[in-house]
């Protein structure tokens, strides 16, 4: 039987919680609002919010999660925030991780950040430029 809130666990399987804070969390077929865990390990389960130091999620579902090293295997992220990853058929919204290994899908990552942001700024640097050569030329 699982120990919440604080406690060491060892398996949580089919459960439905709005919030599980445990040293290490092995989580099967459950629905999670909210785990933070020194160590988490997701199989066929869904998470809104995940903090772990190190996680592996397979065939799983996060919102948000806050990491410091991973694996996920054929699983789905909205938010991914960690210092490593390593991917197997993951999909994530948004993946913010210096280091990734592996096969992920993501609609905005670091590399894409940054490159909006440079472009951002040289576009309102041409626009600042045309602007003051406009009011120039009309003086």
């Amino acid at each position: 039987m699982a120990q919440i809130n604080g406690a060491p666990t060892h398996d949580i399987a089919g459960v439905s919680r709005e919030s599980i804070q445990v040293t290490t969390a092995t989580i099967e077929r459950s629905a999670i609002g909210t785990v933070a865990s020194n160590e988490a390990s997701l199989h066929l389960s869904a998470v809104r919010s995940l903090e772990a130091g190190r996680a592996e999620l397979t065939q799983s579902a996060v919102g948000i999660a806050r990491l410091q090293r991973s694996t996920l295997k054929q699983s789905a992220a909205g938010v991914v925030v960690a210092n490593g990853i390593a991917c197997d058929e993951v999909r994530t919204g948004v993946l913010a991780a210096p280091v990734v290994r592996g096969e992920v899908h993501t609609w905005l990552d670091l590399r894409t950040a940054v490159a909006i942001g440079v472009g951002i700024a040289l576009g309102k640097a041409f626009l600042n430029l045309a602007a003051y050569l406009a009011r120039r030329a009309v003086r």
